[in-house]
């Protein structure tokens, strides 16, 4: 048997709507060959449904499941189920598949999502990171994270040895979650927040009633190779989860250029970091193949959010993983290293998180460091000899702070203080030689931001007093 041949006969079948001769030649194929072609089952399921035969539509789409969840596509599985679903919401049959695939997958954990811009295996800590977890309101509103602070305010690490979790920290300035921060609290070392997560954590926090409420609910959207699913700029609705294909995240830059973050495969998710921060879309997302993903709608989100506390912490830390990803990737301090000297790097820098109208530096006050924002919105001014105030700035995520003080070895020359719950990574003074030795690249870009830095507030301030 020619499989090829066949193939291009049943498709071309398919592509003149005559289902039920393609349907003869798949089912060929497929028996021939069942261990190879078990995706046609999904073909054949289509088929049927498209000649409104409901009944055998929903016994392949079955049958295809089960053979993924036997082959170890646990996620293929639940979303070809979904497909069962869409034609009959109320299918019970279905609804107890997915109910016992999601228990015997061990709620999901099976693999640890990669990722494709640093090789976070090997960044594990010695030092376990313990944060105190926020106590469950009891009242019928959206519960707050708390970030609970010992009455002695020693330093307190962001992650639980039990949980997996990866790379990112950060507040939001609408603070979806009405994250409160007391104090500044100082992480040992950056890369602490660099572990891996489970493979959908989001699934494996709900109980088995839930799980099958959302699957209900959820959307199984399909995508073309070079289709668009986000594109960066625009609102943020939804947040996605794939099933099947894979896409590339990648950012455009200041200058024009685009960068690549990451390759996304089956498990991963995206689109959390516009939702989670109520804002515009950071990132474009591409189809690199045909793309199958699960929709998890902003209405949808907030309601589990506001139900389970469990759901909003880890889409919070995914939140905070995808922001450290994206400084580490794209800022200038880090892009133009290795890979291997990105993480050494980041290796010397401590993460702060720090409450609105908290002073990052103060005019003539002491060189604390150098700054680079993850998260949050920072107002830089200063006062002048007539003791006037000249608002400079507001910067955000991405920004440097302290660069001035930091490479010239001076007191700050203006004022930095947040605006709102922010997050910042901090490279003390006393790194300074090291930085100069070890990575004399990311100096040279340093004095020439001095440089230009210098350049612009002495423009401003005479364009104030009518000099220019």
């Amino acid at each position: 048997m020619d499989k090829n041949k066949l193939k291009d006969q049943a498709n071309k079948f398919f592509e003149k709507e005559n289902y039920l001769k393609a349907v003869d030649v798949y089912k060929q194929i497929y028996e021939f060959d069942p261990n190879n072609e078990r995706g046609l089952l999904i073909r054949i399921a289509t088929c049927y449904e498209k000649m409104a035969n409901k009944k055998e539509a929903i016994l392949y789409y079955i049958k295809a499941a089960k053979d993924f969840a036997q082959n170890g596509f646990f996620l293929k599985a639940i979303a070809t189920l979904k497909n069962v679903l869409e034609i009959e919401s109320n299918h019970k049959e279905t609804q107890e598949l997915i109910a016992d695939l999601y228990a015997k997958n061990g709620k999901l954990y099976q693999t640890v999502a990669k990722s494709s811009i640093i090789q976070v295996e090997t960044l594990k800590s010695e030092k376990d990171i313990v944060i105190e977890q926020p106590k469950e309101d009891n009242k019928k509103k959206p519960p707050k994270i708390e970030l609970k602070l010992e009455e002695n305010h020693k330093d307190i690490e962001l992650i639980n040895d039990d949980d997996i979790i990866s790379t990112e920290d950060s507040f939001t300035e609408n603070d979806i979650f009405g994250m409160q921060i007391a104090e500044p609290i100082e992480v040992i070392d950056a890369t602490q927040l660099l572990v891996p997560l489970p493979e959908i954590p989001l699934f494996s926090e709900l109980d088995r009633e839930v799980f099958i409420e959302l699957m209900n609910k959820m959307k199984l959207r399909k995508f073309k190779q070079g289709n668009l699913l986000i594109k960066e700029g625009d609102d943020a609705t939804a947040f996605y989860i794939i099933s099947e294909g894979e896409v590339r995240v990648k950012k455009e830059l200041e200058d024009g250029n685009e960068i690549e973050l990451a390759i996304l495969k089956n498990g991963d998710f995206f689109g959390e970091m516009a939702i989670l921060g109520n804002a515009k879309r950071t990132a474009s997302i591409e189809a690199i193949s045909d793309v199958e993903v699960f929709e998890l709608s902003t209405l949808l989100l907030d309601n589990l959010v506001a139900k389970y506390e469990s759901v909003r912490q880890t889409l919070y830390k995914f939140y905070k993983n995808r922001l450290l990803y994206n400084i580490v990737n794209t800022s200038p301090v880090f892009s133009k290293l290795s890979k291997e000297k990105r993480i050494s790097l980041l290796k010397l820098f401590k993460a702060k998180q720090l409450p609105p109208n908290y002073p990052i530096l103060k005019q003539n006050g002491e060189i604390t460091g150098l700054y680079i924002i993850v998260d949050g919105n920072v107002k830089i001014y200063r006062f002048l000899e007539d003791n006037k105030r000249q608002d400079i700035t507001v910067v955000s995520r991405g920004a440097v702070l302290g660069e001035i003080s930091f490479v010239k070895n001076r007191a700050p020359i203006a004022y930095c203080t947040t605006i709102n719950d922010s997050w910042v990574l901090r490279l003390a003074p006393e790194d300074f030689k090291e930085l100069k030795t070890v990575y004399p690249e990311v100096l040279e870009y340093l004095e020439k931001l001095v440089s230009d830095r210098l350049y612009e507030l002495d423009l401003i301030t005479n364009l104030k007093l009518g000099i220019y």
